[in-house]
């Protein structure tokens, strides 16, 4: 880990907003991770029929919209391959954004988050529009919240016409008098496009691995390296779940990451019961259990950042840990003073 690496705060990022308060990429779910504290809040990106970028996590609508309620578009529904699976539903692509402007979010777990399903009014988010939401409440605040912008199944829509890097410049471009105020960085799992973006617009990026053979697929850390910033990675990449054989342990990667110069950032961290390790939890699978040892455990392996759904938790436990390890190296210095 570098001196910088070492001496900085783990930012926390808003994952979709703060899902686990409302429902995900609507207004209120950004707003709610801006008055928590987050660095970033994170939007997905998915075109739609009029070449503009619709926030919302996949393509196909049918889970976390009414679309099936509106008689206007009952047509529209279909089936599709994306990513080697099949789909069947309305999709983001065949719609225009004065046709998806009909539609209202819906909660995408009703029975964990229950208490998300009584927003049934929040219209649909495009990029241009969460830029002005988060640029408007930075000049407001004093703040600097930024987005980290992912870009879903870039390859697919690369192949189908729709690429999404040219659709994130175009997007870019419109926005450029609110972008001095909103700091972007965009993630992919995608090499290609992660490539062209760098290449194109000098922001920083973030390569999406799922598993450790997908970084076996790109080329390992010093290719990653020469394209992105830093790595975003599932949790147990980095702290690897107990098994029958073994103790729940830290694995390498953050420790080689950082000496080949990539930051590490993890998803997605939630409270909720069934998202914990068992040790964590408390009660039913939709109550809170003990999410803070998680987040040390994270904090303590080196991580640079964490994608949450419930971000006044991860606030709260990043800055605790900020705070006690400044308290440790006072005491650290303290004792070399005296030696």
């Amino acid at each position: 880990m570098s001196h910088e690496q070492a001496n900085r705060s783990p930012l926390v990022i808003g994952h979709r907003g703060a899902p686990g308060y409302a429902v995900e990429h609507t207004e209120r779910s950004y707003r709610i991770a801006m008055e928590c504290g987050v660095d970033l809040v994170e939007p997905d990106l998915v075109p739609t029929a009029d070449g503009h970028l619709l926030c919302r996590h996949e393509n196909e609508l049918s889970r976390t919209t009414d679309v099936k309620k509106v008689a206007a578009l009952r047509d529209r529904r279909t089936t599709k391959v994306i990513d080697g699976r099949e789909h069947t539903g309305w999709f983001s692509e065949d719609l225009t954004l004065e046709e998806l402007a009909t539609l209202r979010a819906r909660e995408r777990h009703p029975v964990l988050r229950s208490h998300n399903t009584r927003w049934t009014d929040e219209p649909l988010l495009t990029l241009d529009d969460t830029i002005a939401l988060v640029a408007a409440r930075n000049r407001e605040q004093g703040t600097r919240v930024g987005l980290c912008l992912e870009l879903k199944s870039a390859r697919h829509f690369a192949e189908t016409g729709a690429p999404l890097d040219d659709l994130l410049l175009d997007a870019l471009r419109r926005c450029a008098a609110d972008l001095p105020d909103v700091p972007i960085r965009v993630e992919a799992d995608d090499p290609a496009v992660l490539r062209s973006l760098s290449e194109r617009s000098g922001l920083p990026m973030l390569q999406l691995l799922n598993s450790s053979a997908d970084l076996l697929r790109i080329g390992g850390l010093d290719q990653v390296s020469t394209y992105a910033a830093a790595l975003a990675v599932p949790k147990r990449l980095v702290v690897r779940p107990a098994t029958s054989r073994s103790p729940r342990r830290r694995s390498p990667l953050v420790e080689r990451a950082h000496r080949a110069g990539l930051d590490v950032y993890v998803w997605t961290l939630r409270s909720e019961n069934r998202y914990l390790p068992p040790e964590l939890r408390t009660g039913t699978d939709n109550e809170i259990g003990f999410a803070d040892p998680e987040y040390r455990e994270l904090f303590d392996a080196g991580v640079d950042a964490v994608f949450t759904d419930h971000p006044d938790t991860a606030v709260a436990c990043r800055d605790r840990w900020v705070s006690r390890r400044a308290a440790g190296a006072g005491v650290r210095r303290h004792r070399a003073l005296a030696a």
